[in-house]
């Protein structure tokens, strides 16, 4: 038998402009706003939507080199050569020429800056031996990751049918590139690339913006629209937006930063729960204790808007019985926080103390109790 209870939280309430009233929208297709410490979701629109990710599959693509270079297994100063297949690859290009070879770090830069599909040819073919290879290797990755709405054809994100992601998966391949290389994540914050004299700027036009934006990767196909995800940080925040299926460059521009201005102007970080916080007491059977106090672990913060301070509840649960003995620790039961039109957060409610077992006469007389206290 579950016991459940429900409270609502006060929180006080700061000036806000009026616009925060009002729910957001974008034009995107798709789109996702998450908080990157917390994973929270700030915005969704049709998340797990399956879309053409072009371009910005080029992400997997740099985890798998990074992920080369953690281990080392290649070096910056290595060089790759540039294949036929590399050097007839359509689309953007970093104008590598046939018979060359390149830098582990060029491509990088070329990837990242010039978004260059031949680039990715040439680390695909020398990590894994074929491009085909290269995207057998990147749905290992996806499925380690838990990407579960996406699958990759090629490495650079020309359009394939059978290519294709989700919004939520590319913000979980983006915060994990983030924690997992961070030594390698100022690549994407540089602004230009020459390569074969040829100068080209950095396709994300609002890095550096007054927005915070430093990262990440846009992508453009006539079957996928225009697209971008973006790492932002800014007053101690730092968040990773998504949006896709836009029809101009100055449309994703616009939504983009639409999106994560909103993050930044129309929450407030508040503290839920203090570490080792109690919650409630539970009765506890066949224990030295009759009650058990049930707490939350580690502070938990969560970023929230007008009408989700206004309309926060909290629900917790825990099954009954509670027979002992329990263990400080013990994951007792559980607690839902409900926040208007987002998606809820679950958390654990765990033992905050040892409760032992009481000797066998005093629990055959416990036990009769809890029947009875039961069916009453």
């Amino acid at each position: 038998m579950f016991k459940k209870f429900i409270f609502i939280l006060f929180l006080f309430f700061f000036v806000f402009q009026s616009e925060d009233l009002y729910p957001f929208s974008t034009k995107a297709k798709s789109a996702l706003l998450i908080d990157f410490d917390s994973n929270q979701i700030l915005f969704s629109k049709d998340k797990n939507a399956k879309i053409f990710p072009a371009s910005m599959s080029k992400l997997m693509t740099l985890y798998i080199l990074f992920d080369a270079l953690d281990k080392g297994i290649v070096s910056f100063e290595d060089k790759f050569p540039v294949s036929m297949n590399a050097y007839q690859r359509e689309g953007s290009t970093i104008y590598a020429e046939l018979g060359t070879e390149i830098s582990v770090e060029n491509l990088i830069r070329g990837i990242v800056v010039s978004s260059g599909n031949d680039a990715c040819v040439i680390v695909a073919e020398s990590l894994s031996g074929s491009e085909e290879i290269f995207a057998e290797q990147m749905n290992l990755y996806a499925k380690e990751m838990g990407l579960l709405g996406t699958n990759y054809a090629n490495s650079s994100g020309l359009h394939d049918d059978e290519h294709y992601s989700t919004v939520q998966d590319l913000s979980i391949l983006a915060k994990k590139l983030i924690i997992d290389f961070p030594d390698y994540y100022n690549f994407f914050s540089d602004k230009s690339f020459t390569w074969n004299n040829i100068t080209q700027y950095n396709r994300n036009n609002i890095l550096r913006s007054d927005i915070g934006v430093d990262g990440l990767k846009t992508g453009y196909t006539s079957s996928s629209g225009f697209g971008i995800i973006v790492s932002s940080n800014k007053d101690d925040k730092r968040l990773i937006g998504v949006v896709t299926g836009l029809d101009s460059v100055e449309e994703r521009t616009s939504e983009i930063t639409r999106l994560i201005n909103y993050g930044y102007r129309g929450f407030k970080r508040y503290l839920i729960f203090s570490d080792n916080q109690i919650i409630d007491y539970a009765k506890v059977w066949n224990g030295r204790k009759d009650i058990l106090p049930m707490v939350i672990y580690d502070d938990q913060e969560l970023l929230l808007d007008i009408p989700g301070r206004r309309g926060l509840r909290i629900e917790y649960s825990f099954k009954e019985p509670i027979i002992a003995p329990v263990n400080k620790g013990d994951v007792i039961g559980e607690a839902l926080i409900i926040i208007p039109n987002r998606e809820n957060v679950l958390l654990p409610l765990y033992a905050g103390e040892d409760v032992s077992k009481v000797n066998f006469f005093t629990g055959f007389i416990q036990s009769l109790d809890y029947f009875l206290y039961r069916d009453g």
